[in-house]
């Protein structure tokens, strides 16, 4: 083997370490924050602050939902049995999550499942209102989701999603 070959072996290596290290950073900022289970409203206020929307869940418990971040692509959720212990946090802005919405499916709906839209759009000419989450799919690719609702009856009358500008490197025009 020549010396080029070792090289680029050695730099090919590199470039693996690199990367892995640079999805498990992603994988690590996604990770909620902990909150065991059976935790009280006071113990998790007193480790997370107060949450920034308080929803009811079914069953009667609550849901304390706490957005991250001036771009919102993590919005973590702590989930309270009726009897006011934690029983679960997740991070709700994946997209595995929004798989679940379905046409039909309410404002409140939303709302309790995502938390409050980084956006609002009433399309009047088309008789429609757009909430805008934004979210990263693995490994770390910005993106939009669009829960596109019916303005009248307010209920979802589908999805969408795209690549979110705000990280989009600016196309160049040389010539």
């Amino acid at each position: 083997m020549t010396g080029g070959q070792s090289m680029g072996k050695a730099f090919g290596a590199a470039t693996v370490v690199a990367v892995a290290v640079a999805a498990l950073a992603g994988c690590a900022a996604l990770a909620p924050p902990s909150v065991p289970a059976g935790a009280s409203m006071a113990e998790v206020e007193a480790k997370l602050g107060r949450p920034a929307e308080v929803v009811a869940a079914q069953g009667g418990g609550a849901i304390w939902q706490y957005p991250q971040g001036p771009i919102g692509q993590t919005t973590y959720m702590v989930a309270f049995g009726a009897d006011g212990r934690a029983t679960g946090i997740r991070q709700a802005l994946t997209w595995q999550d929004f798989a679940g919405i379905r046409p039909g499916m309410t404002r409140a709906d939303i709302r309790r499942e995502f938390g409050r839209p980084g956006t609002v759009v009433d399309y009047r000419n088309l008789g429609e209102e757009v909430w805008t989450y934004r979210y990263q799919i693995p490994v770390s690719h910005d993106r939009l989701f669009n829960v596109h609702f019916d303005a009248a009856t307010g209920r979802v009358r589908s999805t969408s999603e795209q690549e979110d500008p705000l990280f989009m490197a600016p196309i160049r025009v040389v010539g």
